[in-house]
């Protein structure tokens, strides 16, 4: 994730990212995804492991070259190697579409919920957000979404179990 970007943004330039990131989603997004899943959509927050799971197969992956800046004792590393590699185009407009059916499912389920930019105070600085949870919490599904797709890249898992934790902690801690 690329915080730099969206730290550098105007508040008008991320309310324009957020709508366009919106119109992506219900324009393109879902299409994306109803071609790549086998099973309908239902926008239910049941619905969002397997949704996840099932894309994880169809990622592809471009390796990355290491960073110089890196010291060489985390560069050395297996965790770090592991990590050298970004999404191809097609797998970042699944990664987007899965995003967004992630945040919009929890908007639609918790009516409470809506779609904002991230606090500038916080870490996800004008990023899409879901705000409405408990505590101020403010759910970055893009950036989860990647977290959690490069996770199960990484650990070479279709299945991977922090998946179900990831959605079961955001669905019942923050209400």
């Amino acid at each position: 994730m690329k915080f730099h970007l969206f730290e550098a943004m105007s508040k008008s330039e991320a309310e324009e990212y957020l709508n366009e990131f919106l119109a992506f989603g219900k324009d393109c997004g879902m299409n994306i995804l109803e071609e790549n899943l086998s099973f309908a959509l239902d926008h239910t927050v049941e619905s969002l492991p397997a949704v996840f799971k099932a894309l994880v197969p169809i990622l592809k992956t471009l390796p990355r070259a290491p960073d110089p800046n890196v010291p060489d004792f985390i560069r050395n590393t297996e965790d770090y190697k592991t990590g050298l590699f970004d999404f191809d185009d097609a797998s970042n407009a699944i990664l987007l579409a899965a995003a967004y059916y992630f945040g919009t499912t929890f908007v639609r389920t918790f009516p409470q919920l809506e779609w904002a930019i991230g606090d500038v105070d916080y870490r996800y600085c004008n990023m899409p957000v879901v705000t409405g949870f408990k505590f101020n919490k403010e759910l970055a599904p893009t950036l989860i979404s990647e977290n959690i797709f490069r996770g199960a890249v990484e650990q070479g898992l279709n299945e991977d179990p922090s998946i179900d934790t990831v959605i079961e902690n955001w669905s019942t801690k923050y209400f």
